[in-house]
């Protein structure tokens, strides 16, 4: 309440103030236009009568337009007053500045202790081929691009070798040699777009953590809101991964079960064969 009754008088002084301006300049002008419009003064109007006028109207200024000016100050100074204690509120309770220069500087020390070794993680070499088309599979596998995909499909059956023909293996062999192939290709495919996402993602923190260090008051929810959505999309692309994961487990445990489908086959066509070859 006493907020809003310093600020309904501080307009109210401010109205005054206009008016009394626009009364003085009005008066001013009258007695200039006055000036130039009037016949010249008698001789009987002496020097005495001018003074006298003149401290008429000093008087006037001093006793009530003096006193108004100096009702107007001190509202000001009481509105200073007010704004002051404002300012040390959001400084020393809501925004305390030492607490958030300490956790500016908290993000500079993270960032020169733990950007670098990390960035230096992600680029190891591990790689480890030596042969030509081992090497350039390797090398394709690892360039964390998604827009080679041809290229690796190429690099991958140069060195896994080509699918046999229909006269050099047996059709079940055939299809189980296409399928591992493809699971395969669709698990290297997934894992490069993986690390396409990785380096988003580490872009994204990059971003987030050199925002943190010259945030202003109040930008913390919005940067938090960042990195949750990051997190989310990190979530989700570990979520894809999971999936290719489960699939190549899958194929491989169909894998096992054709095996044992094919050896209870050709048992039983050996079977047919021997019965046939005594009966002869």
């Amino acid at each position: 309440m006493r907020l809003l009754s310093l600020f309904f008088t501080s307009l109210h002084a401010f109205f005054l103030v206009r008016r009394v301006r626009r009364v003085v300049a009005l008066t001013l002008i009258g007695a200039v236009a006055f000036t130039m419009v009037a016949p010249p003064a008698k001789a009987q109007i002496g020097i005495g009568a001018i003074i006298a006028a003149a401290a008429a109207v000093v008087n006037l200024i001093t006793t009530r337009i003096g006193g108004l000016l100096n009702d107007v100050l001190d509202t000001i100074g009481l509105i200073n007053a007010v704004l002051t204690q404002f300012d040390q509120l959001w400084e020393d309770v809501v925004y305390p500045l030492q607490l958030i220069n300490q956790a500016r500087a908290l993000v500079s020390s993270m960032i020169n202790q733990y950007r670098g070794f990390l960035m230096a993680l992600l680029q190891v070499n591990v790689a480890s081929a030596t042969l030509p088309h081992p090497v350039a599979l390797e090398r394709i596998i690892r360039d964390r691009g998604t827009t080679d995909f041809g290229q690796l499909t190429t690099a991958y059956g140069q060195t896994y070798r080509p699918i046999p023909q229909v006269n050099d293996a047996h059709p079940m062999e055939r299809d189980l040699t296409d399928i591992d192939d493809a699971m395969a290709l669709e698990t290297l495919k997934t894992l490069k777009a993986s690390d396409a996402m990785v380096d988003q993602m580490m872009g994204a923190a990059n971003a987030i953590e050199n925002e943190g260090v010259s945030m202003a008051p109040g930008e913390a929810p919005y940067l938090a809101g960042a990195g949750i959505i990051a997190s989310v999309r990190s979530q989700a692309m570990m979520q894809r991964i999971l999936a290719a994961a489960i699939r190549q487990e899958a194929a491989r445990v169909a894998h096992d079960n054709t095996v044992r489908k094919r050896n209870a086959m050709f048992g039983s066509q050996f079977r047919t064969d021997v019965q046939t070859m005594f009966n002869k």
